[in-house]
């Protein structure tokens, strides 16, 4: 707990002064650099047995991993980059031309912000500094956290409890790969008696080396330009004209983490992630030769909103025998048999769990003015969408992945908006849709129910009661937040919202003003946006289908919801180097060749983590004018 108290807290630091997130990722650099340094103190300690202290046991330092991983984006893309920033800037924009207090924030109650006037000191002092001698105004923000805590463990809790009514189903039944999970566990196996056979691994080092030379060099770069670097993220510089104009803007970046993870993924997924991303970019050329020019980014996420939906549909419906014994189970009316698979699973915890989170989260949202029938939408929707991220990381490997269901303001709410329209949400709906998105909704590139299925899943590795793992994850969450709720305002006051990094310091600027955008031209479905729904929908059920019916189906559903959004534009092709890669070791060597390559892959993960995380508290230390890349 206290290694979750200092990773948060350093988190908040690094990510408003810096911008560079020390959790990024479903892999969160930080946490896997620290688990390095562990296992280093743990073959210090084996070294120095005299002294009496014994090696941390690899339970216990997946333990301190898991923890990590639940926690490692709340300081950072997942909730803290987002909420207070917002909830100040909500009050100090809200001018004339930006957006009139009349339009939305008259509206709200005064208990869930921590001021209405913006010409006051507490929304003054955030965005221009604390004047000199005076002190930072925490009475005003008491109130407000005090009002939004509650909500924020709710949801979280939320999550916990439905990724534990899954996790048996995944793990057991389906036998997910869960393919960054193996870096925490082979990292650790052995321990606390002896290094891990990867880490004896020459090939593991190597490989190792690789990123952390090529990033230390354009690190360097950044302190002294004329040091020469190759640099390995660059775009598809030729333009093209007429239909192979869907192809301008290719970005020909190679992650060599991304490479590793690639490795790992089953054929299947690894083909489906770049292949489909191939053939959007075919469609959209398609398009463009059949005359339609415009609209191409709207027609691929409705597409993509089609077919997580149906994928959502499609994971519940497979599970339904399952979830009908966790019901049972919950209700007390079948009981599980001595040595039954699921026998610890604590099923009634995770359903009455939910199920008191979900009422929970709705009253709340309906105490502070929303319509009960949208917090309805609005909370069954989330696991949801939760859920399909989640299967997208643990079974696609995806280092980061969002959703492209929403845009800037309200992430995937916004995808209600459109299907919903904003004109029959109603201007207080939006508004208070948008304030409760900034807790995990509006990010799915760090959706904490993929990292919660994840360290359930190193908690089976470790052989760990799930009741176990649900309520310390809960406890770090906890103490994460609150943690937060002093850093961050902290930072804000004290250096003044201009003075932070980029993006962090146009925060509530944005969202207000796209916000106030929203409201007064509100968009409707068009009747194209209706047909791309269902085409993803189709498509995504004709793939879930095929691939149920016949063994040898070369396309996975996950790499149709994945081929629209920045991280996959990123990825791609790192994707198509890892599967190469993989495919021809194993048709060259078998399983076993593959196997015996395996630290290769798992080095370049490792390297790219351990720089990384390197320069980023470099940087926090002495400054640069260019950050390096994280994500």
């Amino acid at each position: 707990m206290v290694l979750v108290l200092g990773f948060t807290v350093a988190g908040c630091f690094s990510v408003m002064l810096r911008y560079e997130i020390i959790g990024t990722g479903y892999l969160p650099r930080g946490g896997v650099a620290l688990l390095l340094a562990l296992v280093a103190a743990n073959s210090a300690l084996r070294g120095l047995k005299r002294i009496g202290i014994k090696p941390l046991s690899a339970e216990e330092l997946l333990l301190i991993f898991l923890l990590l991983m639940v926690v490692g984006a709340i300081a950072g893309q997942e909730f803290a980059q987002h909420f207070y920033l917002k909830i100040i800037g909500l009050a100090y924009y809200a001018t004339p031309d930006i957006a009139p207090p009349e339009l939305f924030l008259h509206d709200l109650d005064p208990l869930l912000l921590p001021t209405v006037d913006p010409n006051g000191p507490v929304a003054l002092w955030a965005h221009e500094g604390l004047p000199p001698g005076r002190a930072m105004p925490w009475q005003a923000w008491v109130t407000p956290l005090a009002v939004w805590t509650p909500f924020f463990l709710a949801v979280y809790f939320m999550v916990l409890c439905f990724a534990a009514t899954l996790s048996h189903r995944w793990e057991e039944e389906e036998k997910l790969l869960y393919p960054l999970v193996e870096v925490p566990v082979e990292t650790v196996r052995g321990e606390p008696n002896h290094l891990a056979h990867l880490m004896r691994s020459p090939m593991m080092w190597v490989a190792f080396a690789i990123p952390c030379v090529l990033y230390s060099l354009k690190g360097l770069a950044g302190y002294w330009p004329a040091l020469p670097f190759l640099e390995l993220d660059n775009p598809l510089r030729t333009r093209f004209a007429g239909p192979m104009s869907a192809f301008n803007g290719t970005l020909l970046y190679v992650r060599l983490d991304m490479i590793g993870i690639a490795y790992l993924l089953s054929g299947e997924v690894g083909f489906s992630l770049w292949f489909f991303w191939f053939l959007r970019r075919v469609e959209q050329a398609t398009r463009i030769a059949v005359g339609v020019t415009s609209a191409h980014s709207q027609f691929f996420q409705m597409q993509t909103i089609g077919g997580f939906l149906l994928l959502a549909v499609a994971l519940l419906y497979s599970a339904r025998v399952h979830l009908n014994r966790v019901l049972a189970v919950a209700a007390g009316t079948i009981h599980r048999k001595p040595g039954a698979s699921d026998e610890d699973e604590p099923y009634r915890l995770s359903v009455l769990g939910f199920l008191g989170a979900f009422a929970f989260l709705v009253w709340w949202c309906s105490y502070f003015g929303m319509d009960t029938v949208w917090a309805v939408v609005q909370y069954v929707f989330f696991p949801l969408v939760g859920m399909v991220v989640a299967r997208v990381v643990c079974e696609a490997g995806m280092f980061i992945y969002s959703a492209p269901l929403g845009g800037y303001i309200a992430g995937f709410n916004e995808a209600l908006f459109d299907l919903f329209g904003v004109e029959r949400i109603g201007t207080k709906n939006v508004t208070l849709m948008t304030m409760t998105s900034w807790v995990q909704t509006r990010s799915t590139a760090t959706q904490n129910m993929a990292a919660v299925f994840m360290s359930y899943r190193i908690g089976s590795k470790m052989g760990a009661p799930r009741r176990t793992i649900m309520l310390l994850s809960m406890a770090a969450i906890t103490l994460a937040i609150l943690a937060c709720h002093v850093t961050v305002p902290w930072i804000i006051y004290h250096w003044g919202t201009p003075k932070l990094a980029a993006w962090p310091a146009s925060a509530g600027l944005n969202t207000t003003r796209g916000l106030a955008q929203l409201l007064k031209q509100p968009s409707a479905m068009a009747g194209q946006d209706w047909i791309a729904l269902s085409l993803g929908a189709v498509a995504t059920w004709t793939l879930f289908a095929l691939r149920r019916r016949f063994v040898w189906w070369p396309l996975h559903p996950l790499g149709f919801v994945t081929w629209l959004g920045w991280p996959i534009d990123r990825y791609w092709v790192s994707i198509l180097i890892g599967w190469a890669f993989k495919s021809t070791v194993t048709r060259l060597f078998g399983f076993r060749g593959f196997r015996k390559l395996k630290p290769i892959a798992l080095g370049l993960i490792l390297g790219m983590n351990v720089v990384f995380t390197i320069w980023l508290v470099v940087h926090l230390i002495w400054s640069n004018p260019v950050p390096i890349m994280v994500d």
